[in-house]
């Protein structure tokens, strides 16, 4: 009896082992959930940011300061890294972007007051460049330091620095002066990160959403 007890405990454990193994396979987060969910983490333990007193110089300066972090593709171009990009690619393409948001001594503290206007003109901006279906709240602050532009379709390496810049009318320096550093459009294939600091830099990644609009 005891033996048949045991028996079927243990292929109950069997069992629960190959559901949970199912479902980590189905589950596997994307590359986008995964910068978000690293991103979250990291914006949580940021430290005090100085103060713009040099705004001309704040910049160069902060370009300068911050941390080398390797880079998936060549500075001047966006990628983007696809799906089946090696393991290795992919993650430097999280941390390129994690790198890119993260603030440096010299950079501007975050002026909420002047993120949130900024975020508003990019509300009706990203409506009118949109090529399909736009989400409900169309761009928003993640963290601190992003903005996100969220579409059904048109982002593009281009597509977050012409939002803001020709569709909204706030140069990307307005931006960083605001203590924004990237600017982040996302569609049901793309997200391309646009560095306030220096407008050459944007990474683009495939961010498939799980239910496209």
């Amino acid at each position: 009896m005891k033996t048949q007890s045991r028996t079927v405990m243990g292929a109950a454990i069997l069992a629960v082992g190959a559901l949970h193994l199912v479902t980590a396979c189905e589950s596997k987060p994307s590359l986008e959930e995964r910068y978000a969910e690293t991103t979250a983490a990291s914006s949580s333990a940021s430290a005090p940011r100085a103060s713009t007193s040099a705004k001309p110089q704040a910049a160069a300066s902060a370009s300068a300061n911050r941390p080398k972090v390797p880079r998936p593709v060549p500075i001047g171009s966006s990628g983007p890294i696809q799906p089946n990009a090696p393991q290795e690619q992919q993650m430097m393409a999280i941390q390129y972007c994690i790198a890119m948001a993260s603030p440096t001594p010299a950079d501007p503290i975050f002026d909420e007051a002047a993120a949130t206007a900024i975020v508003k003109k990019l509300r009706p901006a990203v409506r009118s460049a949109d090529r399909g279906k736009t989400p409900d709240v169309p761009a928003s602050l993640e963290g601190k330091r992003v903005i996100a532009l969220e579409m059904a379709n048109g982002c593009t390496a281009k597509a977050p620095a012409n939002i803001l810049t020709a569709r909204a009318g706030v140069p990307l320096r307005d931006a960083y002066d605001a203590g924004i550093l990237v600017i982040k459009c996302h569609d049901n294939k793309w997200a391309c990160h646009q560095s306030t600091r220096t407008p050459e830099d944007v990474l683009c990644h495939a961010a498939p959403r799980r239910q496209p609009l």
